[in-house]
């Protein structure tokens, strides 16, 4: 008999919820960077096997909201909480786990959906650290069990898996068998250039980054996809640092950008970027709902 259910993924920034969807189903469908809020969006991540089907539910970190991104961005994550079968509370246990982190924990317990803690990071812990620092996770009453993983090594991943089908209570599929995520290629393609920019500039510029889908169009006979996008910013001090010296810098993010494109797609890709300037665009419904952050989404 096929069991099935619903999983989300939450914690605060930069904890490694991205990297652990990416582990868990052992495909990368949300992308990944050093910086904080590099996820925006509710991302599913499918893991199906013979007889069940687990539905991860990849979520921003939470965080304090500025603008109406940031607005979108926090219901995405009460959205994503509801009606699921398990929460996986994820924890950064490098620098040790402070009371925000455990607040995160109890506020999920307290909705009497089954809470399990994964603290992340296990490769570049001190042991002798973590052990004590597990200790407060353990007293938290309600609290299903806890796991140390790292997903860059790969360790405590499978178990971990496994572990949650305990929590599987559905008996459909809700997605075929070869679903690895319900994003469409469109938006696969707009984060891949997302990431690129994040891995490839400073501090200053991620928050204000968004990327906009002007063209995406494949040429059978030819057997490749043309794509045309434009970097949306929101200052004009920017620009300069997305192009870099003579244009230097726009081609490398274009270059890793397609790369990329082309594994997800299977085939050779013509990549056009553009940067636009369009001031306080994260306060703008009209250019949220047109990058693809759409307050219905959320609703």
């Amino acid at each position: 008999m096929i069991k099935s259910g619903f999983i989300a993924i939450v914690g605060r920034a930069n904890a490694g919820k991205s990297t652990l969807l990416n582990c868990l189903i052992e495909q990368k469908v949300s992308i990944v960077s050093p910086k904080p809020q590099t996820t925006r969006n509710r991302v599913l991540g499918i893991w199906t096997e013979d007889d069940y089907q687990m539905v991860f539910v990849d979520t921003p970190g939470i965080f304090n909201p500025k603008n109406k991104l940031g607005d979108y961005m926090l219901k995405s994550i009460d959205n994503a909480t509801k009606d699921v079968d398990c929460i996986l509370a994820v924890i950064d246990g490098h620098d040790g786990i402070d009371e925000k982190e455990l607040d995160v924990a109890i506020k999920y317990v307290s909705t009497g959906i089954p809470v399990v803690a994964v603290v992340t990071k296990q490769d570049i812990s001190q042991k002798e650290t973590l052990i004590n620092e597990l200790a407060k996770l353990n007293a938290i009453e309600g609290l299903q069990s806890v796991w140390v993983v790292s997903a860059h090594k790969n360790k405590n991943v499978k178990e971990l898996r496994e572990e949650l089908k305990k929590y599987l209570k559905d008996d459909v599929m809700y997605f075929e068998k070869d679903d690895v995520t319900d994003k469409s290629q469109r938006f696969m393609v707009c984060e891949i250039i997302r990431e690129k920019i994040l891995l490839g500039t400073d501090e200053e510029i991620p928050h204000g980054i968004g990327v906009e889908l002007n063209k995406m169009e494949y040429n059978p006979k030819r057997d490749i996809w043309s794509i045309d996008a434009n970097i949306i910013i929101e200052k004009a001090s920017h620009k300069p640092i997305i192009l870099g010296k003579h244009g230097a810098k726009i081609k490398e993010i274009g270059s890793y950008a397609r790369q990329s494109m082309e594994k997800l797609l299977g085939t050779r890709v013509f990549l056009q970027l553009w940067v636009k300037i369009k001031p306080d665009w994260r306060n703008s419904d009209f250019m949220l709902k047109e990058i693809g952050y759409d307050k219905k989404d959320c609703q």
